[in-house]
């Protein structure tokens, strides 16, 4: 039977062998591809030290809401909209309506829900719209357009997703917000929009994050592998807004990260010393 010291020893060859070849690595997302140029070699070991700090749990000791805001601030993020159908919306401060009144272009147009949830509708003046969906806030407008139009013919469309928001950060293609179409989101439609989970992500543990007005979280681990690959239904569980999936990566791609900035040099040194000029 190998002692500890052998399996330790065999680990780091393999660990050292992979890194030798950073095509090998590249392919299966431990490593970004890597340049010979000395040039840019310290760039390189930037990006390292970048990927091994991307590497911790950016949610481990995140106790409290503050906490947990702080987190989602330090990570940044874009963001796609993506959810349920539109009838399960309801509106909120930053989304966008285009208001269409037939044949009155003078009160037609895009407007903004303000942080007061009210849009600053011209000749009516301000309409609270905040918690209302589509057809009701419709319905609104049409009350108030009656006072100045003979049977106004209104029409509504969202053209700003803005006020509902999940994030997905993480071993995902895309990391970063997602703009909800519906008041909740599955867990399953969060990660196809996030870009499906990378070879290097940990999959059977999933922190989802939920913050509460108590000032605490909460947390559920998801086992997305068993959802996505599986079909276990039981782990698409309903994501609100301002709730965060967090995706790991594994030890292996959390070592090889830590150690790229270490063997990148000692790469790109044996490749120098293999080269050989001939002249004639």
């Amino acid at each position: 039977m190998l002692s500890l010291k052998s399996i330790r020893f065999i680990f780091f060859v393999m660990v050292f062998a992979l890194m030798s070849s950073p095509a090998i690595a590249q392919n299966y997302g431990y490593i970004q591809s890597s340049t010979q140029n000395p040039a840019v070699q310290s760039q390189a070991q930037a990006a390292g030290d970048a990927n091994a700090e991307a590497a911790k749990d950016p949610f481990q000791n995140v106790n409290s809401v503050e906490e947990y805001t702080a987190a989602l601030q330090n990570l940044g993020a874009g963001g796609v909209a993506v959810g349920s159908g539109e009838s399960t919306y309801t509106l909120g401060v930053n989304d966008i309506l285009e208001i269409t009144v037939i044949r009155h272009p003078e009160v037609s147009g895009q407007y903004l829900i303000n942080n007061e949830g009210k849009i600053q509708y011209e000749f009516v003046g301000d309409i609270e719209l905040s918690g209302l969906r589509k057809e009701q806030a419709k319905d609104v407008i049409t009350d108030h357009l009656s006072t100045y139009i003979v049977s106004p013919d209104v029409s509504i469309k969202i053209v700003g997703y803005n006020s509902k928001i999940v994030y997905v950060y993480g071993e995902v293609a895309s990391p970063g917000k997602i703009f909800m179409r519906g008041d909740t989101i599955t867990v399953r439609e969060a990660l196809l929009a996030a870009g499906l989970p990378l070879l290097s992500a940990s999959t059977k543990k999933c922190p989802l994050i939920t913050p509460s007005a108590d000032g605490k979280i909460g947390k559920k681990l998801v086992n997305i592998n068993s959802l996505l690959y599986e079909g276990d239904l039981r782990e698409n569980l309903v994501m609100k807004p301002g709730d965060t999936l967090y995706v790991p990566p594994t030890f292996l791609a959390k070592t090889m990260r830590a150690i790229q900035p270490v063997a990148a040099p000692i790469g790109t040194a044996a490749g120098t010393g293999r080269t050989i000029t001939t002249g004639f």
